[in-house]
């Protein structure tokens, strides 16, 4: 399997990608700490603007437009221990997960990363660790230990034609993003479609977010109002409301949704 880009998790379903039918997660232990090895992958929980369950605030901080992490280690980390010797060296696979309330169970994946830079003995009043720069990646990778093949990820034979694939980046924000679905839920608010009702637990915590108002016309991504201007949707409701340009309003869509049902009945 893979993680999903902005899709959240908790500890326990992370851990359990790596052990499967292994049963419940046990309590304690390394799996309660910020970072974690499993073969040659590195996943990382991070809090950021909160601080941790020992009280200690690291300044983790996300820069949502350039996709730039700046996360700190624990303390007194530094480059030439072997977890750190061996992510520089990019002998370990990062994967990223974040919080902004270190009450919330849920983690949003932000992503694998490059590391860009790092400084050992970075002083945190009364603490030194190491302090990193990240750009934040989202190459496919499937998960487990032992790795698992992820059937849902096919690579295009060589003679493949190009296409152009159209992408929204504009769900920018990971914290703004889970403010809307933590109000609204995970249920398209269209249609009402839910993946986890659908697909149970493997479609727990997925949905996408739309932005109702193109970015440029609500003054940038900063200004946003999580709830009034984003909105849940399937992946099949949002390719609608984009199949215009300018975007529909989700009410529109709504109204074009409900009078093709009463024409079916």
């Amino acid at each position: 399997m893979e993680f999903v880009r902005l899709v959240q998790y908790t500890r326990k379903d992370v851990w359990k990608a790596y052990h499967p039918n292994q049963g419940e997660m046990p309590k304690g232990g390394i799996w309660q700490n910020g970072y974690v090895t499993e073969g040659d992958d590195l996943i990382a929980f991070i809090n950021i603007n909160s601080p941790g369950r020992t009280g200690h605030d690291y300044q983790n901080s996300f820069d949502e437009e350039n996709e730039l992490l700046t996360w700190f280690g624990q303390t007194r980390a530094h480059s030439k221990q072997p977890t750190f010797k061996k992510l520089l060296n990019k002998e370990l696979f990062p994967h990223f997960f974040a919080r902004w309330d270190s009450s919330d169970r849920q983690f949003t994946y932000l992503g694998s990363g490059d590391i860009l830079s790092y400084k050992d003995k970075y002083s945190i009043e009364p603490v030194e660790t190491i302090k990193l720069l990240i750009q934040i990646t989202n190459i496919p990778r499937s998960i487990g230990y032992p790795k698992t093949e992820n059937p849902e990820f096919i690579q295009l034979p060589t003679f493949a034609k190009k296409v152009q694939s159209i992408v929204n980046r504009y769900e920018r924000d990971p914290y703004k993003r889970m403010l809307c679905l933590k109000h609204f839920g995970y249920k398209c608010q269209i249609c009402n479609f839910s993946f986890q009702e659908e697909y149970g637990d493997i479609g727990k915590s997925f949905c996408h977010v739309h932005h109702i108002e193109p970015l440029n016309e609500v003054g940038g991504e900063k200004d946003i109002d999580p709830i009034k201007d984003l909105i849940p949707v399937c992946p099949n409701c949002h390719s609608m409301l984009h199949i215009k340009k300018p975007a529909l309003k989700p009410e529109e869509l709504k109204m074009i949704l409900e009078k093709n049902h009463r024409h079916e009945l």
